[in-house]
């Protein structure tokens, strides 16, 4: 009686200590996938003079991205598009970014103060790396952009967009 009473006791407590490394377990996957994989900030977007033909005008928008995980993340301009209030999409246009860099930084330090700043590379950024640049759309005379979406492979992710003062 003792040994069947000494089998079920090391079974008792085999089934506990299971049952404790499962919870324990449980309570880090938790913990982890709650973590804000990265945080996403954008400016209020901002009109420059550009060559591109009415109706239409350019909007650059300062975006900021800070990978805060240990998994790489990319980033690709091509990847955002803007709404305006009507819940219209824009998509970005990465080579008007390149190529109307010179008149974005102008309007960015003469609107905004702000000065020296890139177009958005395509990157892939590592733990804890930080990344700023301007993304631009082409967007009808007068809209006013209201969110910026980064479209990822299994999310979309929005910003809301305050209006420029």
């Amino acid at each position: 009686m003792t040994i069947s009473w000494f089998k079920g006791l090391r079974q008792d407590r085999l089934t506990a200590s299971f049952l404790t490394a499962f919870l324990a377990l449980g309570a880090v996957g938790m913990v982890s996938c709650s973590q804000t994989p990265f945080t996403f900030d954008a400016s209020a977007p901002w009109a420059y003079s550009s060559a591109i033909d009415p109706p239409f005008e350019r909007v650059a928008i300062l975006v900021t991205i800070r990978n805060q995980t240990g998994d790489d993340l990319a980033v690709n301009p091509a990847d955002f598009v803007a709404r305006d209030a009507n819940h219209r999409i824009y998509p970005s246009d990465p080579a008007a970014a390149v190529a109307d860099a010179s008149a974005v930084r102008r309007a960015s330090a003469t609107q905004r103060g702000v000065q020296g700043i890139e177009p958005l590379p395509t990157i892939t950024l590592r733990q804890d790396d930080v990344v700023s640049g301007f993304v631009v759309f082409d967007v009808p005379s007068g809209v006013r952009l209201v969110e910026l979406i980064w479209r990822q492979s299994d999310s979309d992710y929005v910003v809301s967009l305050a209006p420029d003062h």
